[in-house]
């Protein structure tokens, strides 16, 4: 290949066309277009006679020893305007430039462009005035770059490459233009006039264009400034537009609430009168001037007032953008609104951030947003923060006065959508917030919502902040025109694969949602056969909770009666009741009341206790870590015998009836740190313990009965964490590489389960010793190793494994029926002793609140999504009839216009039309099993059919 290319660098010969070449005439130079098909070789004459058509092509001059770069103006190309190609206009001398610059895709390129002055061809009007140069320039598919006596023009080609390019990767203007230089001359050898400054505004007019005529703006007879707030956005074809895809007013609108403050734009020069903004207010931003009018009387109403404390989380993120004031920057960020279930831009649904994020940014959103919605529908609105801005969410608009614009939609939000909104908080964002946030605003345990994880603004945000960077150095206006063009072309891409989008949604909620529903369905019957009433109670707790949310809500995990935190409460109430006069000086110099300190001493003993055990199972591993056993050891043995001295110091009777030979820490080779005595009277022999003072031996039982509870709970948790990393590990992993890591966290769960396990016996063991057998031991039974389950692992509830096999085992071990190898029946720590009778535990009862919610979820999805497509296919159907009517709206005197008008009429409506049809045949699959799924499956969750195996 390498020789191929230098053989065609040397080629020389005479000129290849048929006159040329019939008369073997010899040239000093010969030419080669490197963009036209073929390597042959021409004369000057026939080169510019090829590319007539082809102004913008680059040749190449071949003198004998090598190719040079040549223009073909050089050459004697003229490009004549509203002529055909090789035409030249008779009075082209009343208006020529020699040096006309165009943008291309192959470069910039300096071209002599003659106008045409006269009437054949147009180049006059009826009144014999000449027509215009930027007229001229448009019909032969050239953007000027000024409106009068332009000098510079860029190729409707070039400008869609860009337009392409800058959305899709992410490529500035300043690059693109600086792409095109090195196009042009990349030795940097030649002089090219600067045009940046005409290339940006170029690319600025088309965004603004392409947005108007894509939206039907064009068509309309009103002119830009009449057009209503929102008209130019893209809306989304499957969320509920009442009137249009739908004719159910109770259908759910979902929302999504979020801020970026990446999307900064910095002080400069340019203002908002200098620099203004296009298509502010006409699509997906709010218009400036209110929002900002707005903005001014809340910093006014609110500048004496301290900002409200939260009452979850600190919200970091937030907070730190509130802090930084925004010095140098005209904004600090976007608010935007999306749509939560398909990631679409909301008309009217971003503003600008002065100082941090602020709940009336969010508060005018959402009511802006809502104006679009002829019909005020139930909304669901999910808010990273939702759990801190609804609160005052009624006061702050009820509030708004009623010479702002959003006054009136403020009110009727007020009345009649807000009572029926539901606030969630995002799925991922959802760690953050405390349990109680955690149980109340949880997407998962709410009806309705189907499989919605509320983070569609994440995703939106990855659409946008690609060209932050560049967004921060530009003008307001150019800045808000080039974020409206982002957000509509995302919209649009995201229409284009909408059809995509649901099918392989509604093919993973029918897969997804049989496995769990079939494994709720087990699980309920195995309950069933545990607990006669025991399911339909629960049934009924959580069904009266959804409906009316109130009371306990039943998601809440419920904390143990007995912690160390109510040990130490304890401790302290018997000191101030009976011993509060008696006090002990502690090892710090400090005064502790005597209760309490034995208390603090024994916890602090049980800690140690648990180090001891966890370096018990590290004592069995491969030394391969001396230093550092080692030094574990040592630290083992400094707290050993300073634990040994506060026993002496607190409780010298205790430390008296211990047998000497315990009494003495001893360090040695043959003798490990985790073997020494812990000085608890549960370790005394019954005879030695009614020597030493009772409370002692009461607070020990107390802190044992505790610990047990914490022990079970934790040993539960490391149990579904088990089950959670099996499953991953069987669903998602494969080869050496990958099992060998997973069984490494493998391991290191089932090591915490052990130990988990161990804390429990000893505790078990030590509360034995105290107070001998009795009731208690129905609860905390003794913990052998087939206990250690989880549930899922028994095949019952946990829905991460998703085992209908494993399912079916279990609820045949309960009805007595032999179903393999073992009957495995549910481990005692799942349950507890009620009143007497058999009961179970707050945690399986939480878990089959859980397992009914995901079950009620799927199901929900496979219904919203069936939904979601019957709206989109109507949706087309409103758009290519709304196409077909702009077709003729607009009444113009100029028949090439109209041509033109209704032209891309039609073109838009057979788009829709064709959209329509590929988006059913994406979906046809889907439907087919989303029809057998519903069929087979109840909205509660149950099977409804015996599952065949299929």
């Amino acid at each position: 290949y390498g020789d191929r290319l230098i053989r065609l660098e040397g080629r020389a010969g005479t000129c290849h066309t048929d006159q040329c070449h019939e008369y073997q005439t010899e040239y000093d130079y010969l030419y080669r277009c490197d963009e036209c098909f073929g390597t042959c070789l021409y004369c000057a004459a026939c080169t510019v006679r090829a590319h007539a058509q082809m102004p913008l092509h680059w040749v190449k001059r071949w003198d004998g020893k090598m190719f040079e770069w040549v223009s073909l103006r050089d050459l004697g190309l003229r490009v004549q305007l509203l002529h055909a190609a090789g035409d030249a206009c008779r009075n082209r001398h009343e208006d020529m430039d020699h040096n006309f610059v165009i943008f291309h895709t192959n470069g910039i390129h300096q071209v002599h462009v003659d106008f045409c002055s006269c009437e054949e061809r147009g180049g006059r009007k009826a009144d014999g005035t000449k027509v215009d140069r930027v007229t001229q320039l448009l019909d032969m598919r050239l953007f000027p770059a000024t409106a009068h006596a332009p000098q510079t023009a860029a190729t409707f080609a070039a400008l869609d490459d860009f337009h392409i390019k800058t959305n899709l990767g992410n490529i500035c203007a300043t690059k693109y233009y600086q792409a095109l230089v090195h196009a042009t001359d990349g030795a940097g050898i030649g002089t090219l006039p600067e045009r940046r400054a005409q290339w940006q505004m170029m690319v600025r007019a088309w965004r603004c264009l392409m947005m108007l005529k894509r939206r039907g703006a064009l068509h309309d007879a009103r002119s830009v400034d009449e057009l209503p707030d929102g008209e130019l956005a893209a809306r989304c074809p499957a969320c509920p537009h009442v009137g249009i895809n739908t004719d159910d007013p109770s259908a759910r609108l979902f929302l999504s609430c979020d801020a970026c403050f990446r999307l900064s734009n910095r002080v400069n020069k340019a203002t908002d009168e200098s620099d203004p903004s296009v298509l502010a207010g006409l699509a997906y931003g709010v218009r400036e001037k209110d929002y900002q009018a707005f903005a001014k009387h809340i910093f006014a109403s609110e500048k004496d007032k301290d900002q409200e404390p939260s009452t979850c989380s600190n919200f970091n993120a937030m907070d730190l953008a509130n802090q930084k004031g925004g010095k140098h920057l005209r904004s600090t960020g976007i608010t935007g609104v999306f749509c939560q279930r398909h990631e679409f831009w909301q008309p009217n649904g971003h503003a600008r951030l002065h100082k941090g994020e602020k709940y009336f940014t969010t508060d005018y959103l959402v009511v802006s947003v809502m104006r679009h919605f002829k019909c005020l529908q139930p909304l669901v609105i999910a808010y990273d923060i939702a759990c801190q801005w609804s609160k005052n969410l009624r006061d702050q608009l009820s509030r708004v006065p009623s010479r702002f614009a959003i006054a009136p939609h403020a009110a009727s939000f007020v009345a009649r959508v807000l009572p029926q909104t539901v606030f969630v908080v995002p799925k991922f964002h959802l760690a953050a917030h405390k349990q109680s946030c955690q149980s109340n605003f949880n997407l998962t345990f709410t009806p309705g919502v189907g499989l919605t994880d509320g983070e569609a603004s994440e995703r939106a945000w990855a659409g946008v902040n690609p060209v932050a960077a560049s967004m921060k150095e530009m003008g307001p206006g150019s800045a808000r025109d080039t974020m409206e063009d982002r957000c509509g072309f995302w919209n649009w891409r995201k229409h284009c694969g909408i059809g995509i989008l649901l099918a392989a949604r509604l093919a993973q909620a029918v897969a997804d949602g049989k496995e769990q529903c079939d494994v709720f369905t087990e699980f309920s019957q195995s309950l069933q056969d545990a607990s006669a009433g025991t399911l339909a109670e629960w049934t009924e707790r959580i069904e009266r909770w959804e409906r009316t949310h109130e009371g306990e809500n039943p998601y809440e995990m419920v904390e143990s009666a007995m912690t160390v935190a109510s040990v130490r409460l304890k401790a302290a109430l018997r000191d101030n009741a009976s011993l509060s006069g008696s006090a002990r000086p502690n090892g710090a110099g400090g005064v502790y009341a005597e209760v309490t300190a034995v208390a603090n001493l024994f916890i602090n003993g049980l800690k140690l206790e648990g180090e001891r055990s966890s370096s018990k199972h590290d004592a069995g591993k491969v030394k391969e870590q001396d230093v550092r056993a080692v030094q574990r050891d040592n630290e083992l043995w400094r707290r050993n015998t300073r634990y040994r001295s506060e026993v002496q110091a607190m409780a010298p009777d205790l430390f008296g009836a211990i047998p000497p030979s315990d009494q003495v820490v001893e360090v040695g080779e043959d003798r490990l740190p985790e073997d020494e005595p812990q000085y608890f009277p549960s370790d005394l022999p019954p005879d030695a313990r009614r020597t030493i003072r009772p409370f002692l031996a009461e607070i020990e039982a107390d802190i044992r009965l505790a610990a047990m509870s914490k022990d079970l709970d934790d040993l539960r948790g490391h149990l579904r964490l088990r089950s959670c990393l099996n499953r991953f590990k069987r669903d998602n992993l494969t080869g050496q590489h990958a099992n060998t890591r997973a069984r490494a966290a493998q391991n290191t769960v089932q090591a915490l389960i052990d130990d988990a396990g161990d804390r429990y016996s000893r505790s078990r063991e030590a509360y034995m010793a105290l107070l001998g057998d009795g009731e208690w031991t129905n609860k905390f039974q003794v913990l052998r190793p087939e206990d250690k389950a989880g549930l899922n692992e028994r095949g019952v509830l946990e829905a991460e494994e998703n085992s209908v096999i494993a399912a079916r085992e279990f609820t045949a071990s309960q009805r007595g029926v032999a179903s393999g190898e073992t009957r495995h029946k549910l481990s005692w720590i799942w349950r507890t002793a009620v009143s007497g009778k058999d009961g179970l535990t707050d945690d399986l009862r939480l878990e089959w609140f859980k397992a009914r919610a995901r079950a009620r979820r799927h199901h929900e999805e496979v219904v919203l999504l069936i939904q979601e497509m019957d709206r989109t296919l109507t949706f087309c159907d409103w758009e290519a009839r709304r196409w077909l009517q702009r077709a003729d709206a607009r009444s113009v005197g100029d028949p090439a216009l109209l041509e033109g008008l209704r032209a891309a009429a039609f073109k838009m409506a057979a788009t829709y039309v064709a959209q329509k049809a590929v988006f059913g045949r994406q979906c046809k699959n889907s439907r087919i099993l989303a029809a057998d799924f519903l069929q087979r499956y109840s909205a509660d969750g149950y099977a409804t059919l015996e599952n065949d195996g299929q």
